[in-house]
């Protein structure tokens, strides 16, 4: 059994990762060692011969096990770039490998899928042409009956398709009105009333009348006011039909508009 696989373990895969979170144990582990071995010796002036002898077996105890560490440090280091290697080799063989099913899978998507999606479009878009030719009449025969009516007022005018189905209704102006506290003066004027934090109406200074020269008071009513207001908005239409609806395949012919 190898180093390696004392340290982690037969069935493990090692990788790059657990070696450097190992050394960096190991490494953190011999700090506290080393601040351990400075205090062993603290206060050996003071010690007996026997305490002295325990510290020196204790002392003894740490630098083998700092030893060991050491040397499982440089291990690791020195074993760190062939596993970082080896990693990327694989990494870069599965990447290779990824890129390589994507273009076997884009190749069949445009030789196989494609072709089975084009036949399909130009299936529906030769259904598409007819349903076009036919929106094209509708709206020619309208046209020419308008036309007429401009001279021959018999009847209403045709409203187009466009207009019935593929456009959105217009928005009206619109007022909306709400009985509202209002200070009315005597000349007719008004204003909306203020309420305070308790709901209660704010009290208004009288107003000065410079064509009568004196101030008048306000009464309170009660008095409908505009609270909300809707301006007019044609509704918009759809955008418009494809002008062109091209073959499928190279050579085949156009499903709109269609040649005569």
């Amino acid at each position: 059994m190898g180093l390696m696989e004392k340290f982690f373990g037969k069935a493990t895969t090692i990788t790059s990762a657990m070696i450097r979170d190992e050394i960096a144990r190991a490494e953190s582990e011999v700090k506290a060692l080393g601040i351990k071995l400075g205090g062993a010796l603290a206060g050996v002036a003071a010690m007996s011969d026997s305490e002295h002898v325990k510290a020196e077996g204790e002392i003894a105890v740490i630098e083998r096990a700092i030893t060991r560490l050491e040397a499982r440090i440089e291990h690791l280091k020195a074993e760190l770039p062939a596993v970082i290697v080896a990693e990327e080799a694989t990494a870069k063989t599965a990447t290779d490998e990824a890129l390589r099913q994507r273009a076997e899978a884009a190749r069949r998507a445009n030789t196989v899928e494609a072709k089975k999606l084009l036949a399909r479009y130009d299936d529906l878009g030769s259904q598409m042409g007819d349903v076009f030719q036919r929106l094209k009449e509708i709206a020619d025969e309208a046209n020419a009956i308008n036309l007429a009516l401009r001279d021959n007022p018999v009847s209403a005018p045709v409203t187009s398709y466009h207009v019935l189905y593929r456009k959105a209704a217009d928005r009206y102006a619109s007022e909306q009105r709400e009985a509202r506290p209002c200070w009315v003066y005597p000349d007719g004027t008004m204003e909306p009333a203020t309420l305070d934090a308790n709901g209660k109406v704010k009290p208004v200074e009288p107003k000065w009348l410079h064509h009568e020269q004196k101030f008048v008071t306000a009464q309170l009513e009660s008095r409908e006011v505009i609270i909300a207001r809707t301006s007019p908005r044609p509704g918009q239409y759809e955008l418009p039909l494809p002008e062109i609806l091209a073959p499928g395949f190279a050579g085949g012919a156009a499903h709109w508009p269609r040649k005569r």
